[in-house]
């Protein structure tokens, strides 16, 4: 060991003498050209440094006066610093290496002499640090000493070993023993020893690097293998040496340390396959500091958020996942308060989109016990949140969809009745214009009811469609003059049709209704007038949108889109566009159930909609109608209204409410019909059974107790097979439907109607049964 030069103060301990000159003392400190410091023992806090240590360090005086010794020592050299602060064995009297940290993140290694003394009443001690890097690196420094250079190999934890290419010779240091157990006397032959200790699968590795080393003249050769030890267990090592070479430049020494990395090596292992295990979770697994700086970023969070660990270690986790918003940061506090926290955080991915996960942290410690970093095990909970909304709308549309069932078939039975006396008034009452005015009133209220209860059915999925084959252009052209009436004249109507559109499966009149609410909404949206386009188009959906929608199913789709220079809407209004009887409109100038009838015909139809808008630039409504499968027959948007002539034909009129029941008998026996009235399904199957030439079976579909509607038509049916069946109901309550559409064949009279819809109807259906009877 180089001697140190012993310090030019205090050479006493001032405990028991006093001091000299202190002005003297302090001068000869500050202009010592080692770097020299006293720190307090218990804090370990610097009190003095000088100029020669703030020079040599980088650290300004007062950044010294700031730090404790802890803050130049490595990090990993905290932990025995720590021990033998603990112990009280830190102020050594011997000289001691140790390595330090300088301000621009060099290390080196120092030769501390340490002396303890009291400083202004204080626990001190006055160290001097020698800088010994050069001189430890320098192994031709070291080898000018023989005994220098035995004494270190006898006293390092490394295995250091002298290796004389001439003579092909080893020397070993006794580490050879405390590490290999191996014998260093019995060693020190030739470099047999060595080549037959190294495992075989990784010799021909070794030698070529060594020899590759000596035929390029490098001045050093490291490499990592397996060693046997002595008792044939295997030890990792990591092996360097320096080479010497002559004037000639012929390697003719090599002088290196070999260290057993076992423990490092098996650590590093374990800790990969801990890393591996983690990189196999869903779960996004993070650990960031305290000063939120990500540290461990596993396979799960690359999958979650799109960055790779290398991209997200070292950045800071809150512009990464959070953008500017830090108060979602505030879950740092609280895991750092209470030692860990569940619940719900909004975050960002890569792409920008937003996700939801549900955090779950808690606080690491380091050795001192301090809060050092935060562990974070976050579920994407995203799509299930999506579901869970879709399942609370759906219970939502459920109970609006029980509600509407529960009052569109009674109040459906009381239209009928208002709505066709009314209309019967309407036209005996021509004479009398006062009289006919009222009778119009009670005809257009009750219409405007059954456009109500119509509406709320449609938005819980509950009317009867009865989807056909359509071709959207046309229809769009035949609702042409229909919208430039209902429309301002100051609002500039734009048809955009796709020239090879596909037809739609899609229920026309329920369609045709939308397309007019839509309309009637860009209208309200236009008081100033402005362009309304309506669009049509074609659409497939693969896979992946469908899922990431989460509303609509996968294929091929035939759109209208419907868009205005309207004033828009705000997203908090957007968001809740669909609720029924959500309206921004005055009181009694919307119901809130235009844009959710929409929105439940569309569903129905196993199509979708979707709703774009911002404020003051307008709103777009796109609807998604199935595409009709290939070879069914296309249907007119608008059938041709058949004539409605009277009969003479006996119809078995079934009906459980009084009150239509004679309504609709009296309105048949003055089309010339002979009527057979019945109160309920089993009273008309036995009349069935009894009268044989019954010419139209004309029931309601709902009617409580015994049998309902369908029942009773199964059981016409296989008394008369032939007979045409007519259902009449404000609410079918899929008696006769399926999936929201009629079954194929059936008839069916929505209530409330009049007086003439009831005739052409009924006129219609017995004129297709003659027609095939006379085929």
């Amino acid at each position: 060991m180089i001697a140190m030069v012993q310090p030019p103060i205090m050479t006493h301990d001032s405990r028991s003498a006093p001091l000299q000159s202190e002005s003297h003392y302090v001068q000869l400190f500050d202009s010592h050209p080692q770097p020299m410091w006293v720190y307090d023992t218990e804090t370990l806090r610097f009190l003095m440094v000088n100029n020669a240590a703030v020079a040599h360090y980088g650290y300004s005086r007062e950044d010294f006066l700031k730090m404790t010794i802890r803050d130049i020592r490595p990090r990993e050299d905290l932990p025995d610093l720590l021990e033998s602060v603990a112990k009280g064995c830190l102020g050594v009297e011997q000289p001691s290496v140790f390595r330090h940290c300088l301000k621009d993140g060099g290390i080196i290694f120092v030769e501390i002499s340490s002396h303890a003394f009291d400083f202004e009443g204080r626990s001190a001690r006055l160290i001097m640090a020698l800088d010994v890097t050069q001189r430890l690196a320098a192994e031709q420094k070291i080898r000018e000493s023989e005994e220098l250079f035995r004494a270190v190999s006898n006293v390092t934890a490394d295995v250091i070993w002298d290796w004389n290419i001439v003579t092909d010779t080893m020397w070993w240091s006794e580490g050879l023993k405390v590490v290999f157990g191996h014998s260093p006397e019995e060693s020190r032959r030739n470099f047999e020893f060595w080549k037959t200790h190294v495992h075989p699968d990784d010799l021909e590795r070794v030698l070529r690097s060594t020899q590759s080393a000596l035929d390029s003249r490098e001045q050093t050769w490291e490499d990592q293998y397996r060693f046997f030890r002595d008792d044939g267990s295997i030890a990792y090592v990591e092996d360097s040496g320096y080479i010497i070479y002559d004037r000639q430049g012929k390697p003719v020494r090599c002088v290196g340390g070999m260290t057993d990395v076992t423990a490092r090596k098996e650590a590093e292992d374990k800790l990969a396959h801990q890393a591996a295990l983690l990189d196999m979770a869903r779960d996004a697994i993070v650990v960031h500091g305290i000063d939120h700086r990500i540290l461990f970023w596993n396979k799960g969070a690359e999958r979650i958020y799109g960055w790779t660990a290398e991209e997200a270690l070292g950045r800071s986790v809150g512009p990464l996942l959070y953008g500017d918003d830090f108060n979602s940061l505030a879950y740092a506090a609280a895991v750092v308060d209470t030692g860990e926290w569940t619940g719900e955080i909004a975050q960002r991915r890569r792409d920008g989109s937003c996700i939801t996960v549900e955090a779950r942290c808690s606080l690491m410690r380091d050795s001192t016990a301090s809060p050092h970093s935060i562990l974070s095990i976050n579920s994407d909970i995203t799509r299930r949140l999506a579901i869970e909304e879709q399942l609370r709308q759906a219970q939502k549309l459920e109970a609006v969809g029980r509600l509407t069932g529960g009052i569109a078939h009674d109040f459906n039975n009381l239209l009928t009745v208002i709505l066709g006396n009314a209309e019967v008034l309407a036209e005996r009452l021509s004479e009398d214009k006062s009289l006919r005015h009222l009778a119009e009133m009670t005809s257009a209220a009750a219409q405007r009811g059954a456009d109500l209860v119509h509406r709320l059915l449609a938005f819980a999925r509950r009317q009867a469609l009865k989807p056909q084959v359509v071709d959207l252009n046309s229809l769009l052209k035949d609702m042409d003059g229909l919208l430039r009436r209902a429309l301002s004249a100051e609002i500039e109507i734009e048809f955009i049709q796709s020239a090879d559109l596909w037809n739609a499966l899609v229920d026309p009149s329920g369609l045709e209704t939308a397309i007019l609410n839509l309309c009637l909404n860009a209208r309200d949206a236009m008081p100033r007038g402005g362009q309304l386009t309506i669009e049509t188009g074609n659409l497939s959906l693969n896979q992946d949108y469908a899922h990431c929608g989460a509303e609509i199913a996968p294929g091929q789709y035939v759109v209208v889109t419907i868009s205005d220079t309207g004033i828009g809407m705000q997203p908090q209004i957007l968001a809740r566009a669909f609720e029924p009887f959500f309206t921004t409109k005055e009181t009694g100038k919307g119901s809130g159930l235009g844009l959710s009838m929409v929105f439940g015909f569309a569903k129905q139809s196993n199509g979708h909609v979707k709703i774009y808008s911002e404020p003051g630039r307008g709103t777009t409504v796109k609807i998604y109608l199935p595409r009709a499968v290939r070879g069914e027959e296309e249907t007119r948007s608008r059938p041709e209204k058949a004539v409605v002539p009277q009969g003479t034909e006996k119809i078995l009129l079934v009906e459980d409410n009084g009150l239509v029941l004679s309504y609709v008998a009296a309105q048949l026996e003055n089309f010339g019909y002979r009527i057979i009235a019945a109160g309920n399904g089993q009273e008309a199957s036995d009349i069935l059974r009894e009268v044989s030439d019954i010419d139209l079976l004309f029931t309601d579909v709902i009617m409580p107790g015994g049998l309902n509607g369908g029942q009773l038509a199964e059981e016409a049916r296989r008394i008369r097979p032939e007979i045409p069946i007519l259902f009449t109901s404000g609410y079918t309550e899929d008696v006769i439907t399926h999936q929201g559409g009629l079954d194929p064949g059936l008839h069916l009279l929505k209530k409330p109607y009049r007086p003439r819809e009831l005739a052409a109807k009924i006129r219609l259906i017995l004129d297709g049964k003659r027609g095939q009877e006379s085929l």
